[in-house]
């Protein structure tokens, strides 16, 4: 969301818009997720976005923003363990512990230093819902 579409090309409106890194900053539980409106609906798109804060189908575009950027690991907070808080879940989901569901993705490389406009091309070795197996990649 380019300041082109917003308030005649002013973009007062949109900087006051998705203030992750203020809230974070403020105690507030940033959840990231399908409804992030910074990049397309995949996590690690709306991960990457948090933290490099453009359209992921147009990273020439300046950022908007960049000071509200969240940190790699904040951004896996915001997709995790958060999101399981906000749903009132955080006792049986958002991390791999004991007794929590069996939910988790395999990635082929850490997410953490993983360059934020390269994670959305990530790849994903192993998912796991409800402690099956939905996709394992062929090198596993």
């Amino acid at each position: 969301m380019g300041v082109a579409h917003v308030d005649g090309g002013r973009g007062e409106r949109a900087a006051r818009a998705w203030r992750c890194g203020d809230l974070w900053d403020s105690g507030a539980t940033v959840v990231l997720g399908s409804d992030w409106p910074i990049a397309p609906y995949p996590p690690l798109g709306v991960m990457g976005g948090a933290r490099h804060r453009r359209p992921s189908r147009d990273l020439t575009q300046a950022p908007h923003g960049p000071e509200q950027a969240l940190t790699a690991l904040q951004a896996l907070q915001g997709m995790t363990v958060n999101a399981a808080r906000a749903a009132g879940e955080e006792h049986l989901a958002g991390r791999i512990a004991l007794g929590h569901r069996a939910d988790l993705t395999v990635l082929a490389d850490d997410p953490l230093t993983v360059d934020a406009t390269g994670l959305p091309d990530l790849p994903v070795l192993l998912t796991v819902v409800d402690g099956g197996v939905t996709h394992r990649d062929a090198s596993l």
